[in-house]
């Protein structure tokens, strides 16, 4: 508003520069120029500065995007991670079985004891509120490496959503499928053990047991190409925030916290 007022004032200067009768009509044209250059000098400096702010402005939203986006995919990476470490024994549970079937060498205590591997579950689940809102608000445009865009978008409309998709349908598939093939004739005891393996002859369970098992190692597999993926783009928005912002984490304390 000052710079307006000041614009304002010089225009009015202007005009009366060359209604003023004290004055002839060579130095009422020069008063009058004068102010006018002042008024243009004003107006692209104002010009510049908001252009200047607006862009400055700008760069910190893409900056502190990345920052808070990377801190996304690290938290993506912790839940893959713990997917590897806690889900390995359930993993381990169905491939002894497997074997102990193919080989007619069934381990009635072992089957039955670790039975709650046929019913656990652990889906994967991720955040993509800062990605939507940052989208949704239009700033998307406001990362400048497209090729960094294109890696960040396709996470998190592509492959994020279709794996929490995925996990859910086979752990869904799972329960159900044990439920009518297993759990509905299985007896249970009062600690929750299953006694699955008084029902390792039938064919409808031998086949249960083959297929789940090759949905996990499928889904185990498939969660270690996705943590690549991350790990890659967590590596790229690193380079575009140190090249781009002179920016870069030092240590995992500070991945947790640089957003906040």
């Amino acid at each position: 508003m000052a710079e307006e007022e000041k614009i304002r004032e010089h225009a009015k200067q202007a005009l009366q520069a060359l209604t003023d009768k004290k004055k002839g009509w060579k130095e009422k044209l020069k008063d009058f120029l004068w102010e006018i250059l002042i008024i243009v000098i004003a107006i692209n400096l104002t010009l510049w500065f908001h252009s200047w702010n607006d862009k400055r402005h700008d760069r910190e939203l893409e900056k502190n995007f990345l920052i808070g986006t990377r801190e996304d995919l690290n938290n993506v990476k912790e839940s893959l991670n713990s997917f590897f470490e806690m889900y390995q024994q359930t993993i381990d549970y169905y491939d002894s079985v497997w074997v102990q079937m193919n080989e007619n060498r069934i381990d009635t205590a072992f089957i039955d004891s670790n039975s709650r591997g046929l019913t656990n579950v652990y889906p994967f689940t991720y955040n993509n509120s800062r990605f939507e809102s940052f989208k949704s608000s239009g700033y998307i445009r406001l990362i400048k490496n497209s090729a960094l865009l294109e890696s960040i978008t396709f996470l998190f409309t592509v492959k994020l959503p279709q794996r929490e998709a995925l996990d859910n349908m086979i752990f869904n598939n799972r329960l159900s499928e044990f439920t009518t093939y297993i759990g509905s004739k299985a007896r249970i005891d009062s600690s929750g053990k299953i006694y699955v393996s008084k029902l390792l002859n039938n064919s409808e369970v031998k086949f249960q047991i083959y297929k789940q098992r090759t949905l996990l190692h499928e889904m185990k597999s498939q969660k270690q190409d996705l943590l690549q993926m991350v790990d890659a783009v967590i590596t790229q928005i690193n380079q575009e925030l140190k090249m781009r912002f002179k920016y870069e984490v030092k240590n995992e304390k500070e991945i947790k916290n640089a957003s906040r």
